[in-house]
């Protein structure tokens, strides 16, 4: 063999070894990527599950927070019905309690307390004192006196369930001693002495309802209505001026004695004791039925309050106020029950 074919042979050797050479040490360098490829898609890959877990747990556990503090709320709304529950059975038993004692009261037989539903009879006596002002007087005329007239009668109550009825009969006198008056329109020439002897005998109706503090007190208030049957005197006498007398009051005027008597003039042809009607000497005036302005029959409504006293089942007391056609009064009544 050539020493040429040796060093190409040794040569061509030497390649073969290097290429094998390299070929064994390139192989091995790709699977470390592959490796490290795999493990960053598992790290990824823990992280998200780690992450799920981690979303999970907490959504239980607000999960379980709600549920809890829905359940307390549950459990807070029980425990408060039960307290508004047990509140409202101790004031049912209260005022039940208190029902029966009153019943039980009812039924004895001084006490005063009155049972719903049941009606009550009462008879008795009233008295009435009805002011009759002056100023209502000068509505109709001039002159006039403010008098008190003094009312008494019977009456009859039923009553049930703080509300009665009132019906009573009340004789009232309207006595007035002699007192100037005349119409407004007239002039001074027509002052008269007035002299009322008037008596009424009201038949009225009350209508009244009570507010009790207590079964043995109450405030009334309601209101009346009926009718009256006026007789009687009503005297009227012309008069004239006395000394130092008054023509716009009528207050020092004088009865005449008779017509012309005593002959006083307001003017020169005008007497004060005229002879144009005959209201001399006891004259009285007649009433609607005979030409007269004395009325036969008198109305009477009021509005009226009061306070009403039962320390008894059998005895109630009242203290009334009001105003009524007649004026403003006062009165007190009492009545055994029956």
């Amino acid at each position: 063999m050539s020493p040429r074919f040796t060093s190409l042979l040794i040569s061509a050797f030497a390649s073969s070894a290097l290429l094998l050479t390299s070929a064994a040490g390139a192989a091995p360098k790709g699977k470390p990527k592959a490796d490290a490829a795999k493990a960053q898609a598992e790290k990824e890959q823990a992280a998200k599950a780690q992450a799920e877990k981690e979303q999970a747990e907490k959504e239980r556990a607000e999960k379980e927070q709600a549920e809890k503090a829905e359940a307390e709320k549950a459990e807070a709304e029980k425990a408060e019905a039960e307290k508004q529950q047990a509140e409202k059975d101790a004031a049912a038993k209260e005022k039940a309690d208190k029902d029966a004692a009153a019943v039980a009261d009812a039924e004895a037989a001084s006490s005063p307390v009155e049972q719903p539903g049941k009606t009550y009879y009462g008879v008795g006596l009233r008295y009435r004192g009805i002011i009759v002002p002056k100023f209502m007087m000068n509505i109709f005329g001039s002159g006039g006196a403010t008098i008190l007239a003094n009312g008494v009668g019977p009456e009859f109550i039923i009553r049930k369930d703080d509300f009665e009825y009132q019906f009573s009969g009340m004789f009232t006198g309207y006595g007035m001693g002699q007192t100037p008056f005349k119409a407004k329109s007239d002039g001074p020439e027509a002052w008269e002495i007035v002299e009322s002897k008037i008596k009424v005998f009201y038949l009225t109706a009350d209508f009244n309802w009570t507010h009790n503090f207590k079964p043995q007190f109450g405030v009334n208030y309601g209101f009346g209505a009926g009718v009256g049957i006026v007789w009687g005197d009503l005297f009227r006498t012309q008069a004239y001026p006395g000394p130092g007398a008054n023509s716009n009051t009528g207050e020092g005027f004088l009865p005449c004695s008779g017509k012309l008597t005593p002959p006083v003039e307001y003017r020169p042809g005008v007497p004060y004791c005229g002879t144009d009607n005959d209201h001399y000497n006891g004259y009285t005036e007649p009433n609607w039925a005979n030409g007269g302005s004395k009325p036969i029959i008198f109305p009477w409504l009021a509005v009226q309050t009061g306070l009403r006293y039962k320390p008894h089942r059998n005895f109630i007391a009242r203290l009334d106020l009001g105003f009524s056609t007649s004026g403003p009064f006062f009165g007190i009544g009492a009545d055994y029950g029956l």
